[in-house]
């Protein structure tokens, strides 16, 4: 009995090792039947990508615009501010200058200098029209950018025409007797 019984052991290890090494085989040829997974990204996850990376450029256009338009109109802004302060010191050396020396050098008469044409050329220089200040009132860039060239051109008339009274106040002082 002993030898029968290792038999039937025996052939039920073989029938195993058979049935395991067919199994194996079976599923290697499954393997090989079926198709290879995708690699990488769906095509929705692709499409998915491209619209979000493509709000994020147009996000950052507009936030780029916004702090470039923000940028540009504080500069204008700035630049509106310095020339009101320039039209200001310029104003005030014209007045300074009409309402003092010239203003003393108009009160002699025709007597007092030995070229009434003088008093003629300052009488003429003081009499001139100064421009209304309009000053920075403005809505966006293209309006403080406007302001600051009529301030601008103020400033300018300003420093003509005090350089143009100093000169007659100049010649009528020359004049006196």
């Amino acid at each position: 009995m002993p030898n029968g019984t290792e038999v039937k052991i025996t052939e039920t290890k073989v029938t195993e090792a058979e049935v395991s090494a067919e199994q194996s085989a079976e599923v290697k040829q499954q393997d090989t039947k079926q198709p290879e997974a995708k690699k990488g990204l769906s095509k929705g996850a692709i499409v998915i990508a491209i619209i979000v990376a493509v709000a994020l450029i147009a996000a950052t256009g507009v936030f780029g615009y916004r702090a470039y338009a923000d940028a540009q109109f504080n500069n204008a802004m700035a630049a509106c501010a310095t020339a009101s302060e320039d039209v200001r010191n310029a104003t005030n050396d014209y007045n300074n200058l009409l309402n003092g020396d010239a203003s003393d050098a108009s009160a002699l008469t025709k007597d007092d200098v030995k070229d009434p044409s003088t008093l003629d050329a300052l009488n003429k220089a003081m009499g001139a029209e100064v421009p209304v200040y309009e000053g920075c009132i403005a809505e966006d860039t293209k309006g403080y950018q406007a302001a600051t060239d009529k301030l601008t051109e103020q400033v300018d008339w300003y420093k003509t025409h005090t350089t143009a009274l100093q000169k007659a106040v100049d010649a009528v002082n020359a004049s006196k007797k």
